[in-house]
């Protein structure tokens, strides 16, 4: 046998496995089309808008706390996202972050809230708290290797709380410290839809959109969660995401605590750590 026939029967297996490994690439796309779990753990960095009306003895002032405080920068917040296949097309998912901001302001005008008033040139401070928690059902109704699109429902668990406190003008005329807060926790029930499209094995599209207008016992209200970006799949179990989110609610509450309203918005970018199984 020559030494070039030799040379070719040693190189052909490897060929041969060599392409059989590209056809096989050809074929598999990102692993979030395809995995049962998979779980998102990082970081959220919104810019928070909120406004908040609380009525007493006499109808409250809206209260614009991002413009008063200056809530004008972005705040870090833990962000976890876990997805779990069950079944041939249903997916549950489970989604949760909290958020705070604060700060302390000279206030240029008075602020009225329930009974007081936070006088005009008083140093005060005040802040809010936001923490979501999502749960969704959802069935996929068109599923290839590259792309998927679904629909489903879910809920979204809220709390807020917020706070002021300083000098107020006492109905006497006299001044003296207060602080004034209002808290609640509800949920709002949502529809949903979502879509991913890989174009590689690495990369994959995802967006998502929640939205609902409600009235759950003492609240009613609506809220958009919308949620876009890429990931990039660097280990066969582990990748990385971008995305931007913007969380939109508008609630009003009519409990004994607190009668009044309150309009949030938060947006920003999410960075994300993935892994899948």
């Amino acid at each position: 046998m020559c030494t070039m026939t030799r040379k070719i029967i040693v190189i052909v297996p490897f060929i041969s496995l060599f392409c059989a490994t590209l056809v096989q690439a050809e074929d598999e796309y990102h692993p979030f089309l395809t995995d049962k779990f998979n779980i998102d753990i990082g970081a959220f960095w919104p810019k928070t808008n909120f406004d908040m009306k609380v009525d007493g003895r006499s109808p409250g002032e809206e209260i614009d706390f991002d413009e008063v405080f200056n809530f004008k920068n972005y705040h870090t917040a833990a962000s976890i996202n876990f997805r779990w296949r069950f079944g041939k097309k249903w997916s549950f998912w489970a989604q949760g972050w909290d958020t705070s901001s604060s700060g302390k302001a000279t206030l240029e005008e008075d602020i009225g809230w329930e009974n007081v008033i936070f006088k005009s040139g008083s140093f005060v401070k005040g802040g809010i708290g936001v923490s979501v928690g999502r749960l969704f059902f959802g069935r996929e109704f068109s599923l290839s290797p590259q792309h998927e699109f679904g629909m489903g429902a879910g809920l979204h668990w809220m709390e807020l709380d917020t706070f002021i406190k300083g000098d107020v003008l006492i109905n006497d005329g006299s001044i003296e410290f207060q602080r004034r807060s209002v808290s609640a926790s509800f949920p709002l029930p949502n529809i949903g839809v979502w879509y991913m499209y890989s174009w590689s094995p690495k990369w994959v599209l995802q967006s998502r959109v929640d939205w609902l207008s409600a009235s759950v016992g003492d609240y009613s209200g609506g809220l958009w969660d919308v949620q876009a970006g890429i990931n990039y799949q660097a280990f066969r179990n582990v990748g990385f995401g971008l995305y931007y989110k913007a969380f939109i609610l508008e609630v009003d509450v009519d409990k004994k605590s607190w009668h009044g309203n309150a309009e949030l918005i938060q947006s920003g970018p999410v960075l994300t750590m993935t892994a899948t199984w």
